[in-house]
């Protein structure tokens, strides 16, 4: 059996989410026994990093396209159409025009849809993005033979919205690599913290693209209270990590007529190697979205053992558990209390450390990889 998988996804310099998810699950991928199998990686370059470290039976395929924009509908395609492999595994959203059982019906194509927020919230997307996204979930669904979902909630959201059939969804949670996300040395935080002129235990960090969808603005104003209320002298700063997003123009724009300006930093986008210092030098982690399918940020917070104060919303509690503050996303006032209590309260501190810390060590990538190779091999 030949299995092909989409590796343009994860063969980028700057990941975020989709992107660090398609990585791990490659990787893991290949400590998976597939050793009666041959396993093809399609991208339209090299492969990076430890991507281009291949186990016997797994080969790179480098599938040129001389244009920006198009490899996964035009090239892959195309591929497809001419090489179709026995099952096609794409771990992102969006599935190309063409897919093995198109071809012939002994094959099958797997995919994630990682959440619709889109369809739960379209005021905070453009309306082109709202067409995009909505096209390719419903192509994806169309022609996925299994559907991998991160989470129990977002496999309740498919059925619920897009009336999947509840067979051909596999809820396979992410997980977050422990050999870097964790708690680190004094030293190793200091350097890092001296890095980005930071102290140590005195600012709050988010991390991800900044856009309104992640309710960075409602952020803002929840940091600025706990400023007036802190009062004059007060070190506390909001630290953003992350690229530029859709709004961040408005975001920006905000913070700059901001009083506390010169509190709230935007960082820009951090190599995943600097990231654990930075959370756990953090006071605490908070992530106000509106909504997700997983939240994986919740889960690299609780390994680096930092508070966290997340959105109370189903899919965090699904996932964190009862290791965090859970917070309204649409009450300030709520957050600015709970940025209060966190940084008074060194019980409490401790109390979600160690339940975080039990949490984490549910989720792992080889788990999800086993789940992944599974599905692959009860296709046939």
């Amino acid at each position: 059996m030949l299995i092909g998988i989409d590796a343009q996804t994860a063969n980028k310099k700057e990941r975020t989410g989709v992107e660090w998810y398609a990585y791990y699950i490659i990787q893991f991928l290949k400590n998976q026994p597939l050793q009666n199998h041959q396993v093809v990686l399609y991208s339209s370059s090299l492969l990076l990093e430890d991507l281009h470290k291949l186990p016997e039976g797994w080969e790179s395929k480098i599938l040129r396209w001389p244009f920006k924009r198009g490899w996964l509908q035009g090239r892959l395609s195309m591929e497809m159409w001419q090489h179709p492999p026995n099952i096609l595994f794409v771990p992102g959203q969006r599935l190309p025009h063409v897919v093995p059982h198109i071809i012939e019906k002994k094959q099958a194509t797997v995919t994630m849809i990682h959440d619709i927020s889109f369809k739960r919230y379209p005021d905070l997307f453009s309306p082109s993005d709202c067409r995009r996204l909505e096209q390719a979930t419903n192509i994806a669904l169309q022609k996925a033979t299994r559907i991998l979902v991160p989470s129990i909630f977002t496999k309740k959201e498919l059925i619920d919205v897009y009336k999947v059939k509840e067979e051909r969804l596999v809820v396979t949670p992410l997980a977050v690599d422990t050999s870097k996300f964790c708690i680190l040395e004094q030293d190793q935080i200091r350097h890092i913290l001296d890095q980005y002129r930071l102290g140590k235990k005195n600012y709050f960090l988010t991390i991800g693209r900044i856009e309104k969808k992640k309710n960075s603005l409602m952020l803002i104003q929840a940091f600025e209270q706990f400023k007036r209320d802190r009062g004059f002298g007060d070190p506390f700063k909001l630290i953003f990590a992350g690229s530029k997003g859709e709004g961040f123009n408005e975001i920006k724009q905000v913070v700059d007529l901001s009083p506390h300006k010169d509190d709230i930093q935007f960082l820009g986008w951090i190599p995943q190697d600097d990231l654990p210092g930075l959370i756990n030098g953090a006071a605490a982690y908070l992530f106000p979205s509106w909504y997700e399918g997983f939240g994986l940020p919740n889960l690299e917070a609780l390994a680096c053992g930092t508070p966290l104060l997340t959105s109370d919303i189903a899919p965090h509690r699904e996932v964190v558990q009862d290791a965090a503050l859970f917070v309204s996303p649409h009450k300030p006032e709520l957050w600015t209390k709970a940025m209060r209590e966190i940084i008074e309260n060194q019980a409490l501190q401790q109390d979600l450390i160690q339940k975080g810390l039990k949490v984490v060590q549910g989720y792992s990538w080889q788990k999800t990889a086993e789940i992944t190779a599974r599905v692959f091999l009860d296709l046939f």
